[in-house]
């Protein structure tokens, strides 16, 4: 997995505060994730803490962010430092995690299309599956395999593009352009089928996989069209697997 991140980390942060994310994102994942009080949670692909932060102030036990950045990872340490809530981070691939014990909850919010090609994804859903407990759920953020590229120009008033790389076969980059404040700045990602990826998970050992769209009817403060747009054609989608 590249650490491209350790160059955009502080602009990357500030999408944080976007409508896109406060309104839409994290409220259709933590809805989705359900109640995290007493679990165990592995938090892959943790950034700068903000989801691991989100289940240790709603209850987890014990909350474990993994990413393979180290600029992010800084951020989410000072985080942590400046309000101790007893998260642990390691710096790691996820391909090659070490052991961790078990959890009861794995969360990977945009994970799996890091992975450059099939066998790194293949690899991937096996550490993750390695560390889920019996009954245990794996539920990320992940790239749409439906809708590989910005169409028609609709993702602008969001701050962003996404442009397909080439034709849409496994590993083929996705490059988003965002805008933080009056910096542009731009990250690769890769595309896989919706077939690709439930094969790699199913060899890892996960026998139900659901996939979740995104919605405004979990949005409270969402009444008007702004979304409109961004969920007509949905760049993401959420994903659910268990053993």
């Amino acid at each position: 997995m590249s650490t491209q991140y350790d160059a955009i980390a502080a602009d990357y942060q500030q999408t944080r505060a976007s409508r896109l994310r406060e309104e839409l994102e994290t409220p259709c994942f933590l809805s989705l994730i359900g109640d995290p009080r007493g679990l165990r949670v592995l938090d892959l692909g943790c950034g700068d803490g903000y989801y691991s932060r989100l289940l240790a102030q709603r209850g987890a036990a014990r909350v474990v962010g993994v990413d393979v950045s180290g600029e992010m990872l800084a951020m989410a340490a000072a985080a942590e430092q400046r309000d101790p809530l007893g998260i642990e981070y390691l710096c790691s691939d996820v391909a090659a995690l070490p052991d961790l014990g078990e959890f009861d909850l794995i969360a990977g919010t945009y994970l799996l299309h890091y992975a450059p090609n099939e066998d790194r994804l293949r690899n991937m859903c096996a550490r993750i599956a390695a560390h889920l407990s019996p009954g245990g759920r794996f539920v990320a953020l992940n790239e749409n395999p439906d809708v590989p590229q910005e169409v028609g120009g609709g993702y602008a008033r969001y701050g962003f593009s996404k442009t397909l790389e080439g034709e849409a076969r496994s590993g083929t980059k996705i490059t988003y352009r965002m805008i933080a404040g009056r910096r542009v700045f731009s990250f690769n990602v890769h595309y896989y089928s919706g077939a690709t990826y439930e094969t790699a998970l199913r060899d890892a050992g996960f026998q139900v996989i659901q996939w979740h769209p995104l919605t405004r009817a979990s949005v409270a403060r969402s009444e008007d069209e702004y979304f409109a747009a961004y969920l007509a054609t949905p760049p993401i989608i959420l994903l659910e697997c268990s053993r």
